[in-house]
């Protein structure tokens, strides 16, 4: 599943993401993972226990140089409600990012606060998956929402 299809308003990828998932709950990240591994439109799954960790694995393996995010399509996975740094703040700290903001983000909750729902597309959330994580609710994103790389990348 790597060809590429083409679209007269931007390129859509069906090759297979990385998720490199955020999530503070032992058990919730577990299942999540597994659950996404069981989706053909994920490559792999690296997990996070808070937005810190997911800044240090990103600088550590050089996605402050757009050229490695292009050679593979990635997706980020962040859960609101975390101790250290939640959500919302990761959601900021990334898409201010001028080498970081491009890459899709879902917000994975079971918030039903709509405000803190709305303050999370405002910052530039691509979309809002709720709690339990479901593979049918990637695989209906990754068909009708997912482009990669995006079109600000070129």
């Amino acid at each position: 599943m790597t060809a590429m299809t083409q679209s007269t308003e931007h390129n859509l990828s069906t090759e297979p993401c990385l998720v490199l998932l955020i999530e503070d709950d032992l058990d919730d990240r577990i299942f999540a993972k597994k659950e996404l591994k069981e989706s053909a439109n994920v490559r792999d799954v690296v997990t996070f226990g808070d937005g810190a960790e997911l800044t240090q694995y990103m600088v550590d393996n050089g996605y402050t140089d757009k050229s490695v995010m292009l050679s593979q399509p990635i997706l980020i996975l962040v859960d609101l409600e975390m101790p250290k740094k939640d959500g919302l703040q990761v959601i900021e700290e990334l898409k201010h990012d001028v080498f970081l903001q491009d890459i899709p983000l879902i917000v994975v909750s079971g918030t039903q606060d709509p405000e803190k729902l709305r303050r999370a597309k405002e910052l530039g959330a691509n979309g809002v998956f709720e709690k339990p994580l479901r593979a049918e609710m990637l695989d209906k994103f990754y068909v009708s929402a997912w482009k990669w790389p995006p079109n600000s990348m070129w």
